[in-house]
C-alpha cells in the first residue's frame, strides 16, 4: 500500500451551510475505507489549481479533483489552459460539475428531495440525455428541485448530504475519472 496522499478538491471550505470535506470523505470512504487522503478544499477552480501547483507538503501523491466545466472531449484543452499537462496523471475531473454525479443517480435525488406540491418527482423534471452531455448540471438540478420539499438545490447545504448518499459503485461505472481516482487512492 502507498503512503500519504493529498487530494485538492474544487469547493468552498468553511461554509456556514456545511462542510463539503465531510461529504467527499464519506463518499470516498465507501470505496477506500482506511486509505482516505488528506482532503484540501481550495475554493474556486483557479484557486484550487494554484494551491495544487504550489503545494509544499510532504506526501507521496498530490491529486487534484476539479470541475471540467465543459464536455469530456475538452479535457486536454482544460489541462492545457490551466498549465496542468505535466500533472495530467494526477488530475481528475467531475464532468461537467459535481452536480453531474447527482444527476446520474435520479432515484437518490427522488428520495432526498421528495415530491413537489404537484406530486412530481425530481427525476421527472430532469433532461432525458446522458448527464455528461448536460451543459449546466447545476442549473438543471436547481430547476428540477425548486418546488421540492427541501427547496431549490443549494450547492453546499444539499451538496454535502448528496455526496454522502451517492452510490460510489455506480459513480465508478458512470464516470471514468472517478473510477481512476479511486484506483489511484487505493495504491
Amino acid at each position: 500500500m502507498g503512503g500519504k496522499k493529498i487530494l485538492f478538491i474544487e469547493g468552498e471550505p468553511n461554509s456556514p451551510n456545511g462542510d463539503l470535506r465531510q461529504g467527499f470523505a464519506k463518499l470516498l470512504g465507501k470505496k477506500i475505507e482506511g486509505h482516505l487522503p488528506r482532503i484540501n478544499l481550495g475554493g474556486g477552480k483557479s484557486h484550487t489549481i494554484q494551491k495544487f501547483l504550489k503545494n509544499k507538503f510532504e506526501a507521496d501523491a498530490f491529486l487534484l479533483l476539479i470541475d471540467l466545466d465543459g464536455p469530456e472531449a475538452e479535457k486536454e484543452q482544460d489541462l492545457s489552459a490551466h498549465n496542468l499537462l505535466k500533472q495530467r496523471e494526477n488530475v481528475y475531473f467531475m464532468v461537467q460539475e459535481m452536480e453531474s454525479w447527482f444527476l446520474s443517480q435520479p432515484d437518490m435525488l427522488d428520495r432526498f428531495f421528495g415530491v413537489d406540491h404537484n406530486k412530481k418527482k425530481v427525476s421527472d423534471k430532469l433532461p432525458r440525455r446522458l448527464v455528461t452531455e448536460i451543459p449546466d448540471p447545476k442549473s438543471e438540478l436547481k430547476k428540477a428541485t425548486k418546488d421540492s420539499k427541501r427547496g431549490e438545490y443549494h450547492e453546499i447545504k444539499h451538496g454535502v448530504e448528496l455526496l454522502k448518499l451517492l452510490d460510489a459503485h455506480q459513480l465508478e461505472e458512470s464516470f471514468s475519472d472517478f473510477k481512476y481516482l479511486i484506483e489511484r487512492l487505493k495504491e
